[in-house]
């Protein structure tokens, strides 16, 4: 009789992570569409009541140093950075080349971005001195924030396909999330973007990384071997 393989636990699990197609693109779906009819309400109204009311707030009690922080971490050179060596770490440590993969196409989310700035083509807050631009400089939806996402998700994917500590998995959600949420209050206290600007680029980060995870998860079960992926 034939015992069954069992993986010692907190160690790395060869198995694709067994992502729904079907579930994912009906929230990529969903997501685009929030993105495009939250990017026409701005664009015909102009900035709504959250727009005007929020930000002095969230100036008043987010930190300076934290602005400038999380503002660099945001930019685009220093984004590719992270997701190329996240991308060589998954290949090269992790050995997951579906990883890597996943960071390339992370790389790419910012031509949806861009496309979606061209299309509402938002004027920046009049506080606004951000002179950073690929391709357009207009506001809508917040790249440092579809960035943040992608980051945030990309790693804790990474930790979610390392190990299988539960409490790990929470931790890594848990610190996550408080990094987009770092990034986006960030832009808003900067005056670089209004606060629906910053949930424009957590809808369409949040639909870009699903796309990434998607990818991953059929790189994974096309290079893992035949014993090791789940049935569908």
């Amino acid at each position: 009789m034939t015992r069954p393989r069992t993986d010692p636990p907190n160690q790395v699990t060869q198995a694709s992570t067994g992502i729904d197609v079907r579930v994912a693109g009906a929230l990529v779906a969903v997501l685009v569409v929030g993105v495009a009819l939250l990017g026409l309400v701005v664009r015909v109204n102009g900035p709504l009541t959250i727009d005007v009311t929020l930000p002095p707030a969230v100036m008043a009690w987010y930190p300076p140093p934290a602005t400038d922080l999380f503002d660099t971490i945001g930019t685009l050179p220093v984004f590719g950075g992270i997701v190329v060596v996240l991308g060589l770490v998954g290949f090269l440590v992790l050995h997951r080349p579906g990883l890597a993969v996943a960071c390339v196409v992370a790389l790419c989310g910012e031509i949806p971005a861009t496309a979606a700035k061209l299309i509402v083509d938002r004027p920046r807050p009049p506080a606004s001195t951000e002179i950073e631009a690929f391709v357009t400089a207009a506001s809508y939806p917040s790249g440092h924030t579809v960035r943040a996402v992608l980051i945030a998700g990309l790693v804790v994917a990474a930790i979610g396909w390392r190990h299988r500590s539960v409490v790990l998995r929470v931790v890594a959600v848990i610190v996550g999330v408080s990094f987009v949420a770092a990034v986006g209050l960030a832009r808003i206290a900067s005056g670089q973007h209004w606060p629906t600007d910053v949930l424009g680029g957590l809808m369409l980060g949040t639909a870009w990384l699903a796309v990434c995870l998607v990818v991953a998860d059929w790189v994974d079960r096309r290079t893992a071997p035949r014993s090791e992926v789940p049935p569908t």
